[in-house]
Formats: structure tokens, sequence, C-alpha cells
């Protein structure tokens, strides 16, 4: 019947619309299990990741740490680096007031230089004494004696004087090599900041194992500038090696150092006025010892004779005067 029919078909149509929430519904847990699935490898990842940061927190827990200790131990080098820099300080100004001491001493050898010259003047007075007493030779040969005696006690007091000055040549020598030695002692060179050329460098000469070689420092003007002694030169680091620029072409530190510290070591020395005041006692030494030598009494007997007529002589003094 129609009824019947109509009844059939909307059960068919209430069948397939189950079927389809069925469908629905299987889909629905599907994406449910997906959903869950998905929920659980997130959570899994963000625990993973939360340890992972956990320890990453943790290593830089312990970096700070480390960098802590590291900037006290930093912080103590410095104080005792302050510390040093404070008693080399001291050292070279008790340095200082000794070289001081040490030129008020060269006045005094001045003085004595003075004396020593108006020494001489005497001398030359005493000389002019005898010539004229020479002319008077037959009636005054004891007076004649006399002054000869007088002048060889006057040479007697330069030779005096001049070991003197030997002796004073012998004590600035001394003080010279004291000084270089002092001089490598406290040698510590400290490089600019942000300078690679010079930390290298600094690290060369601090390191160097032969600081007594070490007699002529390099002083920095600029990036890669440098003066050594009178001579400026370009330095340059390659391949952590130390090359100098000479001329049109490059040396190694070592090389450099080899052929042109004792060319500046002589340089120095030519201009040092120690030296050349050894030269003018040398000199001295040498025109006072011919002096002694022609005037003594006892390498010429004949001239206490009367009848021995004397040549006129030029005085050795006035000829080391002269040099001067």
């Amino acid at each position: 019947s129609p009824r019947s029919g109509d009844i059939q078909g909307e059960l068919e149509s209430k069948t397939s619309q189950l079927r389809s929430n069925e469908a629905g519904r299987a889909d629905l847990q599907a994406q449910l299990r997906e959903y869950i699935r998905k929920s659980e490898e997130d959570s899994r990842k963000n625990k993973e990741f939360q340890d992972s940061l956990l320890r990453k927190n943790q290593d830089l827990q312990d970096e700070i740490e480390r960098q802590r200790k590291q900037i006290d131990v930093l912080k103590a080098e410095k104080a005792d680096r302050e510390a040093n820099i404070d008693s080399q300080n001291s050292t070279i100004l008790q340095q200082r007031n000794y070289i001081l001491r040490i030129e008020q001493e060269l006045e005094i050898r001045k003085d004595v230089e003075k004396e020593l010259a108006d020494a001489r003047v005497h001398i030359n007075d005493l000389e002019a004494q005898k010539d004229k007493l020479k002319k008077d030779l037959t009636i005054a040969s004891d007076y004649l004696i006399e002054q000869d005696e007088k002048v060889h006690q006057a040479n007697k007091t330069s030779l005096e004087l001049l070991q003197h000055l030997k002796d004073a040549e012998l004590e600035i020598e001394t003080l010279k090599a004291y000084i270089v030695e002092l001089k490598h002692r406290i040698a510590v060179y400290i490089p600019v900041d942000n300078d690679a050329v010079d930390a290298r460098l600094a690290e060369y000469i601090n390191n160097y194992p032969e600081r007594n070689r070490l007699k002529v420092m390099f002083m920095r003007e600029s990036s890669g500038i440098y003066q050594f002694g009178t001579k400026k030169v370009y330095v340059k680091v390659e391949k952590d090696k130390i090359i100098i620029r000479v001329g049109g072409g490059f040396l190694s530190i070592d090389e450099f150092l080899d052929i042109y510290t004792p060319l500046e070591i002589e340089k120095l020395e030519r201009k040092s006025p120690l030296k050349k005041l050894s030269e003018k006692v040398a000199v001295q030494k040498t025109c006072v010892g011919r002096e002694v030598r022609e005037d003594s009494p006892i390498r010429s007997p004949t001239r206490t004779s009367p009848l021995r007529k004397s040549s006129p002589k030029k005085s050795p003094i006035r000829a080391s005067t002269a040099k001067y």
C-alpha cells in the first residue's frame, strides 16, 4: 500500500542517515585518536625542549660560575701586577736618586780637573821661573835644584790626581754596567690594547731567553711603526711570525736583532759623554806621563850643572792643554 511504501522509504532514509552518522562517528573517533597522538607527541617534544632548556640553563650557570672564578683570578693577578709595578717604580726612583748622586760626583770630578788645570798653570809658572833662573845659573844653582824639586812634586801631585781620575773612570764604567743590568732586569714590554702586532712583539720580547742581548728596545710610534735606537722600522706579523721591513725586503726579528743591535749600540756609545770623558782622561795621562819622563831630575842630571846651557823646550803640559 502507499502508506507502507512511505514507511519503507523513511526506514531506508533513516538507515542511510544512521550509516552516515556511524561513518561520521568513526571519522571523529579517528580524528580524536590522531589529536590525542599529536598531543602526546607535542607533550613529549615540549618535555624534551624543557629538559634541553634546563640543561642549557645549568650549563650557563656553570659557565657564569667559571667566568666569575676567572674574574677573581684576574683581579688577584691585576693586584699583584699593580703591586709589582709600584715596587718597580720605587726601585726606579731610588736608581734615579743614585744616578743624581753620581752626576754630582761627576761635577766634583770636573772641579778636580779644574784644580789640575790650575796645577798645570802653576807648573808653567815654575818653568818660566826656571828659565829665568837658568840665566843666573852660575850664582843660583842651589835655588834651581829646589825649583826642580818643586816641579817634580807638582808632577807627582798631577799623577796622583790622574790616579784619582782613573779610579773615577773605573767607577763610572762599573755604574754603566750596573745601569745596563738594571735596564735588562726591569725590561718588560707592555703592549697597546687592540694591537695584534704590538701584542705579538711584547710576547716575543718578554719571553726572549737571552735578556742581556736586548740592549736596544723597540719604541712604538703608531700601528706597525717602531723606533729601534736611531732607526725607524715597519713591523708586521705573518703566520704568527714577526718580520721587519729593511730597505726593499723583510727580515725575521731574530735576523734583524743580530744585524742591527751592534750597530745601534755603537752609535749610542759614540754619543756617550762618559766615553768622551774616558778618551779625554786617556790623552791627559799620555801627555803628563811624557812630561814626567822629560822633567825628571834623575833622568836629566845635567840640569844641576851651572856650566851647561839649557835649550828652550816647549812645555808638554801646554801640548796636552792644546789637545783639549
